[in-house]
């Protein structure tokens, strides 16, 4: 029975040693170089030229108050529609707006330099809000027959989203940019079959709404980097003890760089690798990138075997949302490319006195060629009959514009992003 015993423990401890080999062998892998394709260099603002400074001393002077929260929404989306609390909204916020407007006009729009998770941004609720007062003001114009000048406030208005999204700021500032772009895009959604613009001066519109080739993916790919190196530096505070959970009560958490538990260096290059694939996957259509491979993770006994435990744990904890962002910046793309679209079968309509068969015949006349699907690389899909433009969204299949969500098996649900027009 001793005999027994003492080979059964020495058999144990071999099995250790032998783990313990590999997870020594798996740490002292070699860590490749800092990849010159995350790094993002500052701008160099000349002094008065930076929307942001406008941008956050106008968020001090917002009027909202928190029980007319919910009517000052409705004003900005045209539902419950009340002039005299629109004119007391718009007096209210006239020193806000007037920042609105000065930050529009600035050439050049960048924030301060985020370091890590311990750097506070206080101003992008009040970013949102001045987003919405500035459309309250657009529908007021267009209420009053201005349709020209609310139009040319809606373009700013999108054109200002654009610089939030590539002001290199972190990636929820990209995705508040990308929240008050939207919001531009969806008032010219909205106002498409109402206005009175002619067909000609829808035809400026859409032109003016073109992106620059490659804008939206550089700017999605700034946001990556930015919200890497600000990773990075939230990881060295966190082994470094310098680091505040203010969220927490003040406590402070710390990574004891203690092997076989956790590799600064390797944790490093783990969070690169992933930031390295999206900023590489911006260019590209949704499809083309293998997001499954991003948001998935290896099994537990992969991870205590790699020699940086917790490293891992931290990195699959958190690239999966960081993952989904891709996602955002399709459905920024596709939301923009079908607006340009919804204008064009507008401009046709008015021109012709009826709607195209499909989007091929709104070119070359009001459109340079027919806008592409971000999702899946393919031509945006139309039903004149439904009168929708749809993407196939995240799962890639056309469910004929079918966007109902399915509430048992996700199998059945129906992902198509569905733009509605009423012409």
């Amino acid at each position: 029975m001793k005999k027994w015993l003492l080979r059964m423990g020495l058999g144990l401890l071999v099995v250790f040693g032998l783990l313990l080999g590999v997870v020594l062998l798996r740490s002292l892998t070699p860590v490749p170089p800092v990849n010159q394709e995350l790094q993002l260099p500052r701008a160099s603002l000349p002094q008065g030229a930076n929307g942001y400074d406008v941008l956050v001393a106008a968020t001090n002077h917002i009027w909202w108050p928190e029980k007319q929260g919910n009517q000052i929404y409705d004003l900005a989306k045209d539902t419950n529609w009340d002039d005299v609390l629109a004119g007391t909204v718009l007096a209210s916020n006239r020193e806000a707006l007037a920042g609105w407007d000065a930050a529009v006009k600035l050439p050049d729009f960048q924030i301060p330099e985020i370091s890590s998770l311990n750097d506070m941004l206080p101003y992008l609720p009040g970013w949102k809000q001045l987003a919405e007062l500035a459309a309250v003001r657009e529908n007021v114009l267009l209420h009053n027959g201005q349709d020209q000048e609310a139009f040319d406030q809606i373009l700013n208005h999108v054109r200002l989203g654009r610089r939030m999204q590539n002001s290199r700021g972190v990636l929820i500032v990209y995705l508040v940019g990308t929240a008050v772009h939207g919001v531009g895009l969806n008032q010219l959604q909205h106002w498409a079959g109402k206005t009175h613009l002619a067909a000609e001066q829808l035809k400026g519109y859409i032109l003016q709404l073109k992106p620059q080739p490659g804008e939206a993916a550089i700017a999605f790919a700034n946001a990556i980097k930015v919200e890497h190196q600000m990773q990075v530096n939230t990881l060295a505070a966190m082994r470094d003890g310098s680091m505040t959970n203010l969220e927490a009560g003040g406590y402070n958490p710390h990574l004891w760089s203690v092997w076989p538990l956790f590799s600064f260096s390797q944790t490093k290059a783990l969070f690169a690798q992933g930031a390295l694939k999206l900023v590489k996957a911006a260019p590209h259509p949704y499809g083309e990138a293998n997001i499954a491979e991003l948001e998935s993770r290896p099994g537990l006994a992969s991870m205590a075997l790699s020699g940086n435990w917790t490293g891992q744990i931290l990195y699959y904890m958190m690239m999966p949302a960081l993952a989904n962002s891709l996602e955002r910046k399709s459905r920024n793309d596709v939301q923009l490319q079908a607006t340009r679209t919804i204008l064009a079968l507008r401009a046709y309509q008015l021109t012709h006195g009826n709607l195209p068969a499909d989007l091929s015949a709104l070119v070359p006349e009001f459109l340079e060629t027919v806008p592409v699907d971000d999702f899946d690389g393919k031509p945006l899909r139309y039903s004149a009959g439904k009168k929708i433009v749809y993407s196939v969204g995240k799962n890639l299949k056309d469910d004929g514009g079918d966007d109902r969500p399915a509430p048992a098996d996700s199998s059945l649900r129906h992902l198509d992003l569905v733009y509605k027009f009423d012409f």
